[in-house]
């Protein structure tokens, strides 16, 4: 079984005083508008059950800054289940922000619930790992449901091939699809990875390239 598969993943928690912090940078595109997007994300096991995650996003457009957005995401979560390389994890906390919660009125302070289950350990012979997610973000007026998929696998050496599937749908012109895919350097306790991803939000198409740094203290 993987010792911290996706710490970014909902379904895994934390051990007891353990913290990772992921920072990632991405130069995007929005039509022929581009970006630049950078956050920070971090997890702390409070106990062998229970973890606290906290995040913070920015977006700027250095020929458009009206548009540059930031926000905020602050959660608690708790493992309802765990045998062998299976796990079930309910999870709850605030976010604001558009970079977080998106425009049109989710970019206020809201509640986000989410639940999932995970597996990991080897298949055909391959260490691998899956989760799914479903996720609920409540705003005043404004609310946006996703379901998540993710699939991570070693390919050789310390080096993972992560490929994660993202939809949404919600109220105001919230339907999307996203899909993101990472190569992942994996030491016992540092991290690196480079990847692409897309998305179609009906109203327009963005698509980046992102490079990420985590460690585990």
């Amino acid at each position: 079984m993987l010792s911290w598969p996706l710490a970014l993943a909902a379904p895994w928690v934390q051990g007891d005083g353990e913290l990772y912090v992921r920072t990632a940078i991405a130069s995007e595109q929005v039509e022929s508008l581009e970006g630049y997007r950078a956050d920070i994300y971090a997890e702390y096991g409070l106990s062998e059950r229970w973890t606290l995650s906290l995040k913070s996003e920015a977006v700027a457009y250095p020929d458009a800054q009206d548009f540059n957005v930031q926000g905020w995401r602050a959660t608690a979560r708790r493992q309802m289940f765990a045998s062998g390389g299976f796990r079930a994890s309910l999870e709850g906390g605030l976010l604001q922000g558009a970079a977080i919660g998106g425009r049109n009125g989710c970019e206020t302070l809201g509640a986000e619930v989410r639940g999932g289950v995970a597996w990991s350990g080897t298949w055909r012979k391959t260490e691998t790992f899956t989760h799914l997610e479903f996720a609920s973000r409540l705003h005043d007026g404004c609310r946006r449901d996703r379901f998540e998929f993710g699939l991570g696998q070693k390919l050789i050496g310390p080096i993972w091939s992560v490929s994660q599937l993202w939809y949404e749908d919600g109220t105001v012109n919230a339907r999307s699809q996203k899909n993101q895919t990472e190569l992942l350097w994996k030491a016992e306790a540092f991290e690196a990875s480079v990847g692409y991803r897309k998305e179609n939000g009906g109203f327009f198409d963005e698509e980046g390239i992102f490079i990420a740094l985590a460690g585990r203290f």
